[in-house]
């Protein structure tokens, strides 16, 4: 059987991530703990980030507490998710990459059917680098079109990315890594770009990868909550992106189905 690493990008700096990590992540470890103990959940933390409100969850938090962001790319550059995401996650990888054969990384405002979730890993002869929202081939052109390569970038010029082989990446709220992949990004940690979008970067690093038709699907806060909880329930995918949900939307959604069986 497959060991499951789930990394789940943490902040608390708006209510709805502290609402999911409360609710929904908080439950779903407990249910993992006693249920499916070769999958765990891991909440990546930046310094910023305080933890001490979550004393119940400290096995299962990374804290990157020590990080010196201003060596990972030059601080004129930094955002709030530039170099701090991708920083946190491979901590994580680092942390984590002899003890798993499987990881999947995410973010806060993701929800999982467990079940499917896990049968399709373990179904799978081998994982690689995947999942379903991807820009295949057009990392380079990507950059370009959002205005991130230029005199005054990061970036100056797409010669400065010659050695890197990949020009696909796959969107931050949820792909695969194997074992190996994740020891190969650990390996050649000092060549990753900390200075552009993380998923973008990890994207750089690889010339394989493949589209997971089906496995993700969105649902969008405008819909009523019986359509969302249609869809959710209905639906054959194993990892829903609740995309921009206002905490009175993800309080009403969760209200609804954490005492079903529809999660597990």
């Amino acid at each position: 059987m497959k060991k499951i690493a789930i990394l789940v990008i943490a902040a608390t700096n708006q209510p709805v991530y502290e609402f999911y990590i409360r609710n929904y992540w908080t439950d779903l470890i407990k249910y993992l703990s006693a249920d499916r103990s070769h999958i765990d959940v891991f909440l990546l933390f930046e310094k910023k980030f305080g933890i001490k409100d979550f004393p119940r969850l400290r096995d299962n938090i990374i804290h990157d507490a020590d990080t010196h962001l201003a060596e990972l790319c030059n601080p004129r550059f930094h955002t709030p998710g530039i170099p701090g995401v991708l920083a946190k996650t491979m901590l994580a990888f680092e942390q984590l990459q002899d003890e798993y054969d499987v990881f999947f990384r995410t973010n806060l405002s993701s929800m999982l059917k467990l079940s499917k979730f896990d049968d399709y890993v373990q179904g799978r002869e081998f994982i690689r680098y995947s999942g379903s929202f991807i820009w295949k081939d057009r990392l380079r052109d990507d950059m370009v079109l959002h205005n991130r390569i230029g005199p005054n970038k990061s970036v100056t010029s797409l010669s400065e990315l010659e050695s890197y082989k990949g020009n696909t990446f796959i969107s931050g709220s949820g792909y695969f890594l194997s074992r190996q992949e994740v020891a190969s990004l650990v390996k050649r940690k000092k060549e990753i770009r900390y200075d552009i979008v993380d998923d973008v970067s990890i994207g750089l690093m690889f010339e394989e990868h493949e589209q997971l038709k089906g496995f993700t699907t969105t649902i969008r806060p405008e819909s009523a909550n019986t359509e969302k909880l249609k869809l959710f329930s209905s639906s054959a995918a194993c990892h829903f992106r609740l995309q921009h949900f206002p905490i009175g939307v993800a309080q009403q959604f969760w209200d609804s189905i954490k005492d079903s069986a529809c999660w597990k």
